[in-house]
């Protein structure tokens, strides 16, 4: 292999080390960031942002409680970091579920609709237990 080819083979292998090492960078970093949750009154929807973004309808039959932390079994396609919980995951008694946590040690808000369950915090309960009052008057 000639001198040249042999700097070609390095300059490319650093470049797609550099651009892995960006990418898994960027993934920790928007893993870590709290996500919004926005109430659409006009709607009655719950939007949530970030990479695992969803949108909840809240109407009459659904459900909303403030529940103690549920053993989570297994990750089926999230991110986990710590006590931040976010994406698809199976909690005891196999239920699968939609989690956004800001910290999962805290109390979750549980939201049920139809088949559907999602539990998400913030990372400040007080901010939490506001999230929880907004919904509860988005519903009446």
């Amino acid at each position: 292999m000639s001198h040249s080819s042999k700097k070609f083979v390095v300059i490319v292998t650093i470049l797609i080390t550099v651009i892995t090492l960006g990418f898994s960078l960027i993934l920790v970093l928007n893993s870590l960031k709290e996500a919004e949750f926005i109430i659409d009154e006009q709607e009655s929807i719950l939007e949530i942002t970030g990479m695992y973004k969803k949108t909840i309808l809240i109407d009459q039959n659904t459900e909303i409680n403030l529940v103690s932390p549920i053993t989570i079994t297994k990750r089926t396609n999230g991110s986990s970091t710590g006590d931040i919980k976010k994406g698809y995951f199976t909690l005891e008694g196999d239920l699968a579920v939609y989690l956004n946590l800001g910290d999962s040690s805290l109390d979750w808000i549980e939201i049920i609709n139809g088949d559907d369950y999602y539990y998400i915090n913030y990372k400040a309960e007080s901010d939490t237990l506001q999230l929880l009052q907004d919904l509860i008057d988005l519903q009446s």
